[in-house]
């Protein structure tokens, strides 16, 4: 058998050695016609039959054949005199030497359905091997992510992010959610994701898989995957939508996503929590409370019998919703939702009774009417009407008994991902102008979604569905806006400078001194480098201290602080250097802190400038605050007059104050004192958790401070208010920097 294996091969051989002279001799080809020779044609060509003994040492080709570079190739791999050098017919089908073979379309498609429809068979794994082993071009590989470097990388944005990122996950733990992160690719699942497209993938094996296109299907997936009942989960991802482009990289986004999974529950308590939640954080930046943002609530009971009572068959309610989705997110002009509802045979009656009610949105109790006209219809639509108004009054009544201050709209046209939500859905919505009017802006969406955890629990799975409600708050759009009012964020606390190449050494003691103390600082690589090229580097990232290193200061370092325009340089000796850094530090953040919980406490002030108190009602705010402020003046070199004077003063500074503190403190407390603003800001590190931690905490204060005698009695008169009095709000005022801070 191996002799007739050698003889067939080599039969092939010499019929493709024939067959490659035929295709690349195209003066033969002439001669005999397109067809090939002719049978019993001898003035094709000549192969003469050579010994091995008159082998020539080289293959030669005639004159003209070196411009046919495959074909020469070809025969010249065929005729090598080692015949273990030659090809087999399968390495040289599988070389990029000879044209692919010819092949019709539709059999083609037949080749590929078959190999398709295999998928642990040979063809399939080849095909998919054939797949990976492609190259890509020096062009693609430019091409692909051209969009996401366009040299536009702005160094506030990326400062910006953490810091939005903090804010934000300081609430969620406050709410007592922790970080939970599912993985990153499922297998694609086109049911899941009707109406929209997300980025898929192939992976090695052939299986095609999805990037997330949001964060809830993933952790839907996950908690019925685990049987998990109870957890409240936060996290910050990176979410995908594919491009138009071929060969592009998938468009990024972030979102943040909040969950309570809690046990079976009728209570709308957690709907309500997520709501508070998503609206503290809108809260949290003002330059989002300025764009007037609602919230929008619906049900999909209530949508359901709407579109029910307008005529829309019930196996054509899902098709109808993704239209209504569509007109909502303006996709769809009017002409053309009515088009498509007319495709669903409803009459124009039909229409108008659809538009009546999803054109509807308000307050509740103006829609009450309306919605009770679905109770007096059919069966049907009376349970899911008054299920779906019973839920909206709930849910409304919890919002107000939190506090939630953004304006509530109940908007019966709302449709968010009915296919996954099942109870309340709800938007909220900020308003921007844009070309020179305002247009809605979705900020966070979100609703009850038990039915989407209901399509990944197994077959065999008899457990209680949890109820689930989760938001989607689209970070991205919440760093843009706080852009436009940029925090004063800076990427470290100190910038450690060594003047010259000796003082390299000593800098980075000191810069090794402030990590271990916590503090967060940089030191220049580059020696070289003049302070005054260095200034400007420092503003950008938000620096406002620079230890300047030089062996000419001995023992001593320049400390330069500079805010906004000022600009000041201290010489501080080296071993106290890191507990003025840290002082430094500690002031700023307990500024940053007092700052904050000023924002917290003053009430906000809604667009009809109203504030808001905690049970949701409004009340008119006035030029008259009806908060007391009751002034004392530490200080017994003061004249009679000059007090008066001061207290007038003071009085007319905290007016506004006093008015926005209203709901705090019916009185306020202000501790008038001859101190400069520098030494005030220290009095912020006075803790008031109790008597031993606030002595601990005078001591701290004292001990780095001058005119001990005169601090000790300001602290005394601290503790008789904060101490033993209790009183919520003590104002610390420099009647002579006309400088306040709120001691709390």
């Amino acid at each position: 058998m191996k002799g007739l294996d050698s003889w067939v091969e080599h039969r092939l051989v010499s019929s493709i050695c024939l067959d490659c002279a035929w295709s690349f001799c195209p003066a033969q080809r002439t001669q005999t016609g397109a067809g090939g020779p002719r049978e019993g044609s001898h003035s094709l060509i000549t192969v003469p039959l050579l010994c091995h003994s008159t082998l020539l040492e080289d293959i030669n080709f005639p004159e003209d054949f070196p411009e046919y570079k495959s074909g020469k190739q070809v025969i010249g791999w065929l005729l090598n005199h080692d015949p273990a050098l030659r090809p087999t017919a399968k390495e040289l089908l599988k070389s990029d030497l000879l044209p692919p073979p010819q092949m019709e379309e539709s059999e083609l498609h037949e080749v590929l359905q078959h190999t398709m429809a295999n998928v642990n068979g040979k063809a399939y794994r080849t095909m998919v091997n054939q797949l990976f082993s492609q190259i890509t071009s020096p062009v693609m590989d430019y091409t692909y992510d051209i969009d996401l470097h366009k040299g536009n990388f702005n160094f506030d944005s990326a400062r910006l992010q953490p810091y939005v990122y903090e804010t934000i996950t300081r609430i969620f733990k406050k709410h007592g959610a922790v970080c939970l992160q599912t993985p990153l690719r499922l297998p694609s699942n086109r049911k899941l994701y009707e109406g929209s497209e997300p980025a898929c993938l192939m992976g090695h094996s052939g299986m095609l898989v999805t990037l997330p296109y949001d964060l809830r299907i993933a952790f839907a997936r996950f908690v019925a995957r685990n049987n998990i009942t109870h957890f409240k989960r936060w996290s910050i991802e990176r979410v995908f939508r594919p491009r138009k482009l071929d060969r592009a990289h998938p468009r990024e986004l972030l979102e943040c996503s909040f969950d309570v999974i809690v046990p079976v529950t009728n209570s709308l308590l957690p709907d309500a929590e997520t709501i508070f939640t998503i609206a503290e954080i809108i809260q949290e930046f003002s330059v989002l409370q300025e764009r007037n943002c609602h919230i929008y609530l619906n049900h999909t009971s209530l949508l359901k019998a709407v579109l029910l009572h307008s005529g829309i068959p019930e196996d054509k309610l899902s098709h109808a919703s993704s239209i209504l989705c569509d007109a909502m997110s303006e996709k769809l002009t009017r002409r053309e939702v009515e088009a498509k509802f007319c495709n669903l045979s409803l009459s124009n009656n039909s229409l108008q009774t659809l538009y009546k009610y999803i054109e509807q949105k308000g307050d509740l109790q103006d829609l009450v009417p309306l919605i009770t006209s679905l109770t007096k219809q059919k069966t049907a639509v009376t349970q899911l009407a008054k299920q779906g108004l019973k839920d909206q009054e709930e849910l409304t009544g919890l919002l107000r008994r939190l506090g939630v201050k953004l304006q509530v709209v109940v908007n019966l046209g709302l449709v968010y991902k009915v296919q996954h939500h099942c109870g309340v859905i709800f938007q909220f919505v900020a308003f921007i102008k844009k070309r020179r009017r305002t247009v809605p802006d979705i900020m966070a969406a979100g609703g009850r979604y038990d039915h989407l955890i209901l399509e990944f629990c197994g077959p065999a799975s008899s457990a209680p569905v949890p109820s689930t409600v989760g938001a989607s708050l689209a970070l991205d759009k919440v760093c843009a806006a706080s852009m436009e009012e940029p925090p004063s964020i800076s990427s470290c606390d100190v910038l450690v400078v060594p003047v010259g190449h000796t003082s390299m050494g000593r800098a980075i003691n000191v810069v090794q001194k402030l990590w271990t103390a916590g503090v967060s600082a940089d030191i220049v690589y580059d020696v070289s480098q003049s302070q005054e090229t260095m200034l400007e580097p420092c503003r950008q990232a938000g620096i406002t201290c620079m230890a300047l290193v030089s062996d000419k200061d001995g023992n001593y370092i320049k400390v330069k602080s500079f805010e906004k325009e000022r600009q000041s340089e201290k010489r501080i000796p080296e071993s106290d250097l890191v507990d003025h850094i840290v002082q430094k530090c500690q002031t700023k953040f307990f500024e940053e802190r007092n700052i904050r919980e000023t924002s917290e406490t003053v009430s906000l002030q809604n667009t009809k400038g109203s504030l808001v108190n905690a049970s949701g009602s409004s009340e008119q705010h006035g030029s008259s605050a009806s908060s007391n402020i009751n002034v004392l003046l530490i200080s017994p070199e003061v004249s009679s007059s000059a007090r008066r004077r001061y207290e007038t003063q003071i009085q007319t500074r905290l007016h506004y104050l006093a008015s926005n503190l209203q709901n705090k403190s019916n009185a306020i407390e202000v501790l008038a004192v001859d101190l400069p603003k520098g030494t005030l800001i220290n009095f912020l590190s006075l803790e008031f958790d109790g008597d031993e931690q606030f002595n601990i905490s005078i001591k701290r204060l004292l001990s780095h401070l001058h005119k001990q005698r005169y601090l000790k009695s300001i602290c005394e008169e601290i503790h008789c208010f904060k101490i033993l009095k209790w009183v919520a709000v003590v104002v610390l005022y420099s009647y002579k920097d006309d400088y306040y801070k709120i001691l709390l």
